[in-house]
């Protein structure tokens, strides 16, 4: 800005004194418009300039007085205002950045709630859409936010947070340049640029009944570029965006910028490809400084032309982007087609910091039903922006397309050809214009930033009340779910812990069933029947009875422990089923039991652990047991049999204590001679092919009778009963001596078929004793049983173990869900006591006073 200070006494061209010795203390503005002098902004320099000397403007032609006194303090209170505004303004912006920072980082940790405030958030709203849903459920909230989960929309809230801040980044920036920047933006073919050269009263931007403004053309003051008219055409970086290149703009620096003259910029507004920002510096002093925008002596405005919004989806983005720059919006509407759907989405953006907003209304003189035109327009404009609505008269200007505008220069570049000169329409749209951006410099400059705060305080209130009201609620829910779960996490153990027991308590009773059948059929084995023992064959084959009768005994005791392998089989597959079918009954689904349970697996290796050590040694001994019973019993052919201790075909011990007696219990007796002689063992040919069998029958003893008899008795007869003495009681003693000794002999020799197997097995079973075989075999079948059933018991255990432990992890993660709730809880009280009093310092600011 080129200023100048007039001491006191200086005259000026038109020769008079301005506040001479006579005029000390009377000076008056000429133009009757009051400056506020104390600070000034140059782009240049990209600093702020003050001083303690008065500024004015000087005008042409012109000379302007000192203010009064009660005006030059009228005008610096209204700049003692605006600065403190402005930094009440700076340090809010400050205090809100750090809030969202805050908050964004709560959301990273512990991902916040805002679906249900969507639709009353101004600023951090959702607003999640997707190309082709067109549900008209609006109501459900799910449907609004396409089912996306809470850390998706934690995401989605980020960038919003990400965006917010960027924004307040451009608001400060806006808030400390006190230049500002005028938006001109709408519709193709709504005449913007023509609107544009009418406000400027100079046929400056190019226009064209077809669109025609590609690029960004920006107009300032030419005193910025060292008074000289000319256009910095900024280039357009690979990947970037306007605002981004704009950035990179050095007026000092002519290699961020091509430099063109003003009569190039009809051929470089088409070059979008080339240029993202015309810069177009324009000496605007042809109008006195109460009618001019760009050289008003207040302050620096420049003027922007944009692209249609529908032209191009890049375009429109671009302009949606660029409004984050802008202090004010003129939004050239057509009155024919109203406010287009891209036009509406323009405007919600805007205001959400915009308040007030400028509607132009063109080709209102077309309309023929105008209070209609008007009712439908009007009424847009209060759906979208109702502070602009309330004060329509000032911010909603219906203007005609008079043919006849000032210096026509290829037409309306949208249609039309410029706004009318002296039209009354326009003239109070131009006025009210520079009164809002020149005498309102609070409300267009500081407005929107404190628009945009109060609004992201509400939203930030409306989130912080919303997820308090949340948390307390999930607390409440969570501490009866954490009380339900206790009790029937208890109940479960207990419950699990007596089914348990349950299955324990059948695997011990099948596992000890298992052992004492195997002990007690082992201990059995040994009690061996004569009939099953291996037949006798003669003195002749006697090792062969031997050998055979010691397998047969050692087979009885190994058929006994495959019985047990047996019966323990069939008892473990019955108690496996039954614990499936337990584990099925109490665990329904959970219960993982594919396993195929295959019985013939078990005791798969050599069926007993000791058949090696299983022997016993034999001796002479072993082929005699010779009892009173047996022998009486032999010599009395069955007569004399004082005991019988046997039942019929059985081969045991006595039961008397004191006897060692066992019997083999012959058949039942006939009358027939070959029972009598006791041949009925064997048939008649094998006593004829084995003689030696002869002596298991009682011809021997027979014949030892007879021979005995007849010598006694031929010894009796001989000496006579007189010559009887003792030499022959000697003779007849030798004789029953030897008589006795025959009969011994020949019972020993009959006796051998039952002495053997009866030696043998009690030499077996003091074996058995001697080995802890009995036992030992049945720990090993009862412990491979038990083994076995612990599988399905595991299972079932590990299945209870996991759904109590579910229950479990559910209560830990509602008790970490409560943890970090009162986490959040805390965090969003105390953001909602700092928000209260952010928005208290923000609601007090007054911008209405100037």
């Amino acid at each position: 800005m080129v200023q100048k200070c007039v001491p006191k006494g200086e005259e000026g061209e038109d020769g008079r004194s301005r506040g001479g010795d006579d005029d000390e203390g009377k000076s008056i503005w000429a133009d009757d418009t009051t400056v506020a002098p104390s600070v000034t902004y140059s782009r240049n320099s990209g600093s702020l300039v003050g001083g303690n000397s008065t500024e004015i403007m000087l005008n042409a032609g012109r000379s302007n007085a000192l203010p009064s006194a009660s005006r030059l303090a009228e005008s610096q209170l209204s700049q003692w205002n605006y600065n403190n505004n402005r930094t009440i303004l700076d340090r809010a912006i400050l205090q809100m950045s750090a809030l969202l920072n805050e908050l964004d980082t709560e959301n990273a940790q512990r991902p916040i709630n805002i679906a249900n405030e969507d639709s009353q958030l101004y600023v951090l709203g959702l607003n999640i859409k997707m190309d082709g849903n067109y549900s008209r459920n609006t109501e459900d909230q799910e449907d609004k936010n396409m089912g996306l989960d809470k850390e998706s929309l934690a995401k989605v809230f980020h960038k919003k947070v990400i965006n917010a801040v960027d924004h307040l980044r451009s608001l400060q920036k806006r808030v400390d340049d006190t230049s500002s920047k005028v938006f001109i933006t709408g519709d193709v073919n709504t005449g913007k640029s023509s609107f544009c050269n009418s406000l400027l009263q100079r046929n400056l931007l190019p226009e064209d009944q077809l669109p025609c403004t590609n690029v960004f053309c920006e107009v300032l003051e030419a005193r910025e570029n060292n008074d000289v008219e000319e256009v910095h055409a900024i280039l357009m970086a690979p990947g970037s965006n306007v605002r981004d290149c704009a950035l990179k703009y050095d007026i000092r620096n002519k290699t961020t910028y091509d430099t063109e003259p003003l009569e190039k910029l009809p051929e470089l507004v088409f070059q979008n490809k080339k240029y993202s920002l015309l810069k177009v510096y324009i000496r605007d002093d042809k109008m006195e400084p109460e009618k001019s925008l760009l050289r008003n002596g207040t302050v620096d405005i420049s003027l922007i032309d944009s692209p249609g919004l529908n032209m191009d989806s890049i375009q429109t983005t671009e302009v949606m982007a660029r409004q984050e720059e802008i202090d004010l919006v003129i939004f050239v509407v057509n009155a024919e087609n109203q406010l287009t759907l891209s036009a509406q989405d323009f405007i919600k953006v805007a205001s959400k910091e915009k308040k007030l907003m400028f509607f132009v209304v063109k080709k209102f003189d077309k309309i023929r039903d105008k209070n209609r035109c008007k009712e439908l327009i009007l009424k847009q404009i209060q759906n979208l922006s109702p502070e602009t609505y309330k004060n329509a008269p000032d911010f909603v200007h219906f203007l005609g397309n008079n043919e006849n505008s000032v210096e026509p220069h290829g037409g309306d570049p949208d249609g039309g050809n410029g706004d009318p000169a002296g039209d009354p329409d326009f003239d109070h749209l131009g006025e009210s214009l520079r009164n809002f951006i020149l005498k309102r410099r609070s409300m267009s400059k500081l407005l929107p930033a404190k628009t945009y705060l109060s609004k992201l305080l509400r939203d930030l209130e409306t989130i912080s009340q919303s997820n308090v009201t949340i948390f307390q609620s999930e607390e409440t829910q969570v501490n009866a779910k954490l009380a339900e779960l206790s009790a029937d996490a208890s109940r479960s153990r207990i419950h699990y812990d007596t089914f348990i027991s349950g299955i324990d308590k059948l695997v011990e009773t099948t596992t000890q069933t298992t052992y004492e059948f195997t002990k007690e059929s082992i201990a059995n084995s040994l009690d061996i029947s004569a009939t099953d023992c291996p037949r006798y064959q003669g003195l002749s084959q006697i090792y062969d009875f031997i050998v055979l009768t010691e397998q047969y005994i050692r087979e009885q005791i190994e058929r006994s422990i495959l019985s047990s392998e047996t019966f323990a089989r069939q008892q473990t597959k019955t108690a496996v089923e039954q614990i499936y079918a337990m584990g099925r009954e109490e665990l329904d689904d959970e219960f993982m039991n594919e396993r195929v349970f295959d019985a013939s697996l078990m005791y798969s290796r050599n069926y007993h652990l000791l058949a090696k050590k299983l022997t016993v040694a034999l001796g002479f001994s072993d082929l005699y047991a010779p009892t009173w019973d047996g022998f009486f019993h032999y010599i009395g052919w069955g007569v004399i049999n004082p005991v019988r201790l046997l039942t019929a075909g059985s081969l045991s011990r006595s039961s008397d204590k004191d006897s060692n007696t066992l019997e083999v219990a012959k058949p039942a007796s006939n009358d027939s001679i070959v029972s009598i002689l006791g041949l009925g063992e064997y048939p008649l040919t094998k006593y004829w092919t084995q003689p030696s069998l002869l002596l298991t029958s009682k011809l021997p003893a027979l014949a030892i009778y007879s021979l005995g008899g007849v010598r006694l008795v031929s010894t009796m007869v001989l000496n006579g009963l007189t010559t009887f003495s003792v030499r022959t009681l000697a003779r007849v003693s030798g004789s029953v001596l030897l008589l006795g000794s025959l009969l011994g002999v020949s019972y020993l020799i009959y006796d051998l078929p039952r002495a053997l197997p009866l030696n043998l097995t009690a030499k077996y079973r003091h074996r058995l004793q001697q080995l802890d075989y009995t036992h030992k075999n049945a720990s090993r079948i009862s412990k491979e049983s038990e083994e076995v059933l612990r599988t399905p018991t595991r299972e079932i255990v590990k299945t209870c173990e996991l759904l109590l432990s579910r229950k479990l992890a559910t209560k830990t993660d509602l008790e970490t869900q409560r943890d970090t709730n009162r986490l959040s809880m805390a965090f969003f009280k105390k953001l909602l006591d700092r928000t209260a009093v952010q928005r208290n310092i923000i609601d007090s600011l007054n911008l209405e006073v100037d």
